[in-house]
C-alpha cells in the first residue's frame, strides 16, 4: 500500500498569471454573483441550482470543504487574475466533475465570467493548468467536455485543444431557449501526450510543457512510515 502525502484537489494550480483555489466560504459572494447571472450560468453549468442564499451556498462550502474531492466526485475552483500589487481578482470558474476514478475521466468545465478577460490568453493558461492536472497529477486517460449546439465559439476551443466531436446529441438538454443540440467531446491521455499545440502553448503560457509525462513523485510505502514512527517512539520514550 503507498500512502500520498496531499489529496487530490486541495493545492490550488499556479500559472504566470492566474490561479485556481479550490472553494472556500471566503468565496461566497463571487459565486453568489455567478449564480445570478443567467447568461453565464447557462453556458457554464445549465443545472446549476441559482436561487439560493448568501448564507445556503456559505454552508454547502463549508459541508463540501470537510470533504475530500474524490469523495464528492468533483473538483471546484475559483480562477483568480493575478494582479501587479500582489493581489487577486476572482473572474471565473472551473471544474472537474463526474470524477470516476475506477475508470480515469472526468468532465472538464470552465467560464469567465468577467467579459474583459474573455478572448484573451487567461481562458487557455487556465484550462492548461487544468489539463496538466487532469493528465499529470490525477492521472486521467479521458477528459470529457460538452458544449451546446448555439455556442460554436466554445466548441471550436475545444477541437483547438485537441478534443475530438464524438457525437451531436440532438434536442438533449431543455433550457429557457428551448430544447438544445449537446455535443460530445473527448481527450484522451495519448492524444494530450503527442499534442503539439499544447505543448507550445504551455511553454509560452506556463513555462513548462504539459505534455510531458513527470517523473513518478516519490511516495512511502505503509510499512516505511510505521518504522519512522517506531523510531520516532524510541527517541521519545524515557530510557
Amino acid at each position: 500500500m503507498l500512502l500520498q502525502s496531499t489529496p487530490i484537489g486541495l493545492r490550488a494550480l499556479q500559472g504566470r498569471r492566474v490561479i485556481l483555489e479550490r472553494l472556500v466560504p471566503e468565496h461566497t459572494p463571487f459565486l453568489i454573483q455567478c449564480y445570478h447571472d443567467n447568461e453565464f450560468m447557462d453556458l457554464y453549468r445549465l443545472a446549476q441550482q441559482r436561487n439560493q442564499t448568501e448564507e445556503q451556498v456559505r454552508q454547502h462550502i463549508i459541508k463540501e470543504k470537510a470533504i475530500l474531492p474524490e469523495q464528492i466526485k468533483r473538483i471546484e475552483w475559483i480562477i483568480f487574475r493575478l494582479l501587479n500589487n500582489n493581489k487577486k481578482l476572482p473572474i471565473g470558474l472551473a471544474s472537474l466533475a463526474d470524477y470516476k476514478r475506477e475508470h480515469k475521466r472526468a468532465e472538464f468545465l470552465i467560464g469567465i465570467l468577467l467579459p474583459e478577460y474573455r478572448g484573451t490568453g487567461i481562458p487557455l493558461e487556465a484550462s492548461l493548468l487544468i489539463m496538466d492536472f487532469a493528465f499529470n497529477q490525477i492521472k486521467l486517460n479521458k477528459l470529457i467536455a460538452y458544449t451546446y449546439g448555439y455556442n460554436q465559439y466554445a466548441q471550436r476551443n475545444l477541437l483547438s485543444f485537441g478534443f475530438v466531436q464524438e457525437g451531436l446529441l440532438r434536442q438533449h438538454i431543455s433550457s429557457r431557449q428551448g430544447f438544445l443540440d449537446l455535443y460530445t467531446n473527448g481527450l484522451l491521455a495519448n492524444e494530450f501526450r503527442e499534442n503539439q499545440r499544447l505543448s507550445r502553448f504551455s511553454q509560452r503560457l506556463l513555462g513548462w510543457d504539459i505534455t510531458h509525462e513527470p517523473a513518478p513523485s516519490q511516495q512511502l510505502s505503509a510499512e516505511y512510515v510505521m518504522s519512522k514512527k517506531a523510531d520516532i517512539f524510541k527517541l521519545l520514550s524515557p530510557k
